[in-house]
């Protein structure tokens, strides 16, 4: 694991999936941020409770707590609502118009496209301050 800078931003990784948590955990990493990671959203909530991430990007697809219910919490929530969620998807989402996400990829995702959304993300969120 990489030491990260004092003030690099927390992005909560949310899979089902150990390989896709520890290859992108290394990727996001790599550049430049913190990771908190959970295996599903109740665990998400739960990691979010105890330091809140800049960012989330989740799997649709996980026991538990899916994605959409994730998402739908995470709006409900006054504290987590304003930070941006990014929803990922192997399969067809029915109803996708419903979920309060900010970007949706379908997997696989090319990591250079998800770290530039993230970017994005949190600089659109800056300007907004």
């Amino acid at each position: 694991m990489m030491d990260a800078p004092p003030d690099a931003k927390l992005v909560l990784l949310v899979d089902d999936e150990f390989d896709i948590l520890s290859t992108y955990t290394m990727l996001f990493e790599y550049s430049g941020f913190r990771v908190a990671t959970a295996a599903n959203g109740r665990l998400a909530l739960a990691a979010a409770a105890l330091e809140q991430p800049a960012i989330v990007v989740s799997d649709f697809m996980m026991p538990s707590m899916d994605g959409a219910e994730l998402c739908r919490a995470w709006r409900d929530d006054e504290q987590l609502q304003p930070i941006p969620f990014i929803l990922c998807s192997a399969g067809i989402v029915r109803d996708h118009a419903s979920i309060p996400y900010d970007s949706f990829f379908r997997k696989p995702v090319p990591i250079d496209k998800l770290i530039k959304e993230v970017r994005r993300l949190l600089l659109k969120g800056r300007a907004q301050e």
